[in-house]
Order: structure tokens, then sequence, then C-alpha cells
């Protein structure tokens, strides 16, 4: 199958993209590279790689047929994908997350494309129970209402010959080729790591639902290869855990770390945990739960497998302001 990937070179393209190669598709990705590109290059003798600004398809119709030509599958991860980035650029936010879905989406029905969405988990906000795909969302940031907004678009584009498939991604974690140390458990494994400390913002009681970057990226690739799904929008997760669960998990690997709980003059109000049900009866089955995650990264860390992993290039927002800055000082 060949397969358009948008932001295939993020935290979790990075790993999907192997993974499709593994399974036999032809892999064109498009990038604009904020984080660099160089991780794929030992895999573009095998695949298409595209350094580009996908919101150029919202005025660029030649550079938009480009990139869907001879394409039977588009998985659509490009994003602005963290609340803090979207706070600091919510125009940006809506122009990537939104509005190109939009266009992108329409263009793959007119084609015949099939077309998978990273949505998240986020778009439940703050709720109350284990929720399903049909429970009420309450969309709390910029991000989380980016993502629902795009939802509402692609379900309205939707036809008897055209389903588009959401896929609600929980927290994320664990080793990439792009690595994010702005993700809670990466970022526990960070400091637990360097400091032997991790702080808590508020009173950690907050529920989320965490997922493996590589489990997640095998639910992609399940949504691509199973032609046959029975539902448009799934949750995807694995665990559901407190905030302080997860720090009681870094506790049991290191008992010497200290956690430091600092009062949060806005406190997080995202609170939610989901039920995965749905997606496990189309055959999928996590295998990486949050405290395996953990030790494989703080074991990368020690062993000296991630390069300056207290750069900025690590964390989304921070990245995309010191790339903002310098762009302006040149």
């Amino acid at each position: 199958m060949n397969i358009l990937v948008t932001g295939g070179a993020g935290y979790l393209g990075s790993v999907l993209v192997p993974n499709l190669l593994m399974r036999g598709h032809k892999v064109r990705v498009v990038d604009i590279g904020y984080f660099g590109l160089s991780h794929l290059y030992g895999l573009t003798s095998q695949m298409e790689l595209i350094c580009g600004d996908l919101t150029r398809i919202n005025s660029d119709e030649k550079f938009l047929q480009g990139l869907l030509d001879e394409q039977d599958c588009v998985i659509h991860l490009a994003a602005l994908s963290n609340d803090p980035s979207a706070e600091a650029y919510p125009s940006l936010t809506y122009d990537l997350n939104f509005h190109t879905t939009s266009v992108l989406a329409k263009a793959a029905k007119e084609r015949g494309i099939r077309f998978i969405f990273a949505s998240s988990c986020s778009v439940y906000g703050e709720n109350d129970g284990e929720l399903i795909e049909t429970s009420s969302v309450n969309p709390r940031t910029i991000y989380a209402k980016s993502k629902h907004d795009a939802e509402n678009e692609l379900l309205g584009l939707a036809s008897a010959s055209w389903k588009p498939v959401i896929l609600r991604c929980g927290t994320l974690f664990g080793l990439s080729r792009r690595m994010r140390f702005d993700l809670v458990v990466n970022v526990f494994s960070l400091y637990s790591t360097l400091r032997n400390q991790i702080q808590v913002f508020g009173d950690g009681l907050q529920w989320r639902p965490f997922l493996s970057v590589q489990d997640c990226a095998r639910a992609f690739l399940l949504a691509a290869e199973k032609k046959d799904l029975s539902f448009m929008i799934y949750n995807v997760a694995h665990e559901n855990l407190r905030i302080t669960e997860v720090t009681n998990t870094f506790k049991r690997i290191n008992p010497s770390l200290q956690v430091a709980y600092i009062p949060a003059q806005d406190p997080d109000k995202r609170d939610y945990r989901v039920s995965a049900k749905r997606i496990v009866d189309e055959g999928f089955y996590p295998h990486i739960k949050v405290e395996a995650g953990a030790k494989r990264v703080a074991d990368a860390i020690t062993q000296g497998l991630i390069h300056d992993p207290e750069s900025n290039r690590h964390n989304n927002v921070k990245w995309l302001k010191e790339l903002n800055r310098n762009a302006k000082a040149g």
C-alpha cells in the first residue's frame, strides 16, 4: 500500500514509519523539519521524504496534488501537538491542526483515499467515569479544541463510501528516534535519572490514560491495514493512572527518588480516563506499561543513547520559541 504520513519525522511518526516499511508499505513522509530530519535519513532509500510546510496545501493545489499522487492512504499526524505549544501559537495551531486537516481530508475523499487522523483523548477534558467514544467531550485547551473541531469536520465529510478513522490517543511515553521530554512519563524519567528528583505541579490526583509510543504506532498500523473497521472513532490507551500513581511507579524503580509537590498557580483541570475496549475488539492489544517504558527511557539516558537530553530540542514549545527567536534575530 502507498501511504502518505504527514508529520512523519515527529515523535510518533518516527516510530510508525519504520513499522510501515517493515510491513512492506511504500511510504511518503512530509514534515517541516522543526525538530530535524536526520534521524530518518537512514530510511530514505526505502521511502520518499519531503521537507515542506504542510499548511501550503491550504493555498497551493499543486503541492497538495503532489503529496496525494498515487497514494492509497493518508495517516495525518502533523500538528502542534501539546497544550503549551498551542497556547503559545494559537493561530498556527488552528491553521495546522484544523484547516490543514479539512483541506487534506476533502482532497483525500475526492480521490477515494483512506484517511486516518491522529486525535487525542484530551478532547474529554474534565469528565467523570471511564469514558467511551460516545461519551460527552469537554475540551479545555486550544489544542484539544482544535482536535475536536477537526474531528467534527471529518465526521461531517463521512459518507457511505468514504469513512475516515479517528484515533483518540492517550498520553504518550517511551523511546523514539525523535525524542520528547515534555511528556509526563518521559520528563519524570529524565529528572529521576539526572537529578534524583521529580516535581509534580498541583496535587497530582488527575487521571490520564497512558499509551506507549510503540503501541500507538501499532494502532495506526492496524487502522491502515484493516479496511473493515466497525467505527470511525477509537480511544487508544493502555493504563488509566493518576499522576500520583505514576510518581509511585518511579519510586518503585528508584526508592531513593525525591518527589516534590509544587503548588500550582493555574492548576491543570484536565482529568479523564478512558475505555479502549472498542479498538481492543478490533484486534489491538497494547503491550508496554508505564513502568516498563519508563525503565527503557531511563536506561537510554544513563547509557548515553540520547544526545543532550536536556536540550530545548526535546521540548516542543521551548524549541519552537527558540526557532522563532532565531528567525527574528536573523
